[in-house]
């Protein structure tokens, strides 16, 4: 159960959840994460908070300063950065439960590159968090209203956590998905109970849903010779082959093979910047086009599917119950 928890959490230090994190693929195993885990075993020890903790330290990746600020301040700037503030007020307690959830599991295992910190503020490595300056910049003349709305959603479930087997989850979220979110295993490789694929149908009413991507023949090779062991004919046709997608209908790719070289979808996703790892690719006219659903990795809670069940009335503890299969909400 331990050995699981600390996988788990390794897991979460390597993704970037979140909303669009992913997984560093190249470096990514599950024997790779079972090394670190027998490494560290030894060296950690320390439990999960039983209380909220009393502050936070944020560390600001632009300027490299540590800022010190409550818990209950952390959580009001991590939401306004990671959910927009008109979505449904159960939504913004969803994120902020889930935003709580994975602070918990850093400060049980500190990262030694944080420099004393116990997150960043980076989207892409961590979660995104606001200062009170930032907001207001953000938000204008709608500051003291959005401000409210989250702090009140916030002091709501302050406190509050998912756990699985009694640890606290990787709590991962993405913008939109493709209808349906997408298995922890299908993106990662690693099977975690709680992160399935789950029906999601509201993401497809989001009018960021879908995107276009169309790069030329020259465009399309610079990028791909970026990713060693790519070797590209002079047949552009010849250059994507053998697309896998997922067995769970979300339409995201598991694998397929760029100039002779596999990748995961994933992988692929970041080569060429898209939204999110469910595509399908065409080739005519000396033009790739790239039609994209979703945003994000789709593991984890959507946070429109959110915002979209609370609207239909749902509360955030069946929110997060739906996304996260076989979980428990409870304070720390």
């Amino acid at each position: 159960m331990k050995k699981f928890a600390l996988l788990v959490t390794i897991i979460f230090l390597s993704m970037l959840v979140l909303p669009l994190a992913a997984v560093n693929i190249k470096t990514f195993s599950v024997k790779n994460i079972r090394d670190r885990i027998d490494e560290s075993a030894e060296k950690s020890g320390k439990t999960v908070p039983e209380r909220l903790p009393e502050s936070v330290k944020v560390l600001a990746v632009s300027s490299g300063n540590i800022i010190d600020v409550s818990s209950a301040d952390y959580l009001v700037g991590c939401v306004a950065c990671e959910m927009p503030a008109t979505y449904h007020r159960e939504a913004l307690k969803a994120q902020a439960v889930a935003a709580y959830t994975n602070l918990l599991r850093l400060k049980a295992h500190p990262d030694e590159a944080l420099g004393g910190a116990d997150i960043s503020d980076s989207p892409s490595k961590h979660q995104g968090f606001y200062t009170v300056e930032q907001q207001k910049q953000k938000w204008g003349d709608r500051y003291e209203e959005y401000s409210k709305k989250i702090t009140e959603a916030v002091n709501d479930v302050l406190g509050e956590a998912i756990y699985y087997d009694g640890q606290p989850i990787v709590a991962a979220y993405c913008a939109i998905c493709p209808g349906r979110t997408e298995s922890a295993e299908v993106i990662w490789s690693s099977d975690i109970p709680y992160l399935q694929s789950v029906p999601s149908p509201g993401d497809t009413l989001s009018p960021s849903y879908s995107s276009v991507l169309v790069l030329s023949d020259a465009q399309f090779r610079e990028a791909a010779l970026k990713e060693e062991g790519v070797k590209l004919s002079d047949n552009a046709d010849e250059w994507v082959k053998n697309t896998v997608t997922s067995p769970n209908g979300t339409g995201v790719i598991v694998k397929i093979t760029l100039g002779g070289k596999e990748l995961s979808g994933n992988s692929f996703r970041k080569l060429f910047s898209l939204r999110s790892p469910a595509f399908k690719i065409s080739h005519t006219g000396g033009y790739f086009t790239f039609e994209v659903s979703g945003y994000g990795h789709c593991v984890g809670m959507s946070q429109y599917g959110a915002d979209y069940m609370a609207q239909g009335g749902s509360g955030y503890k069946e929110i997060l119950r739906h996304y996260y299969q076989g979980v428990e909400i409870r304070k720390g």
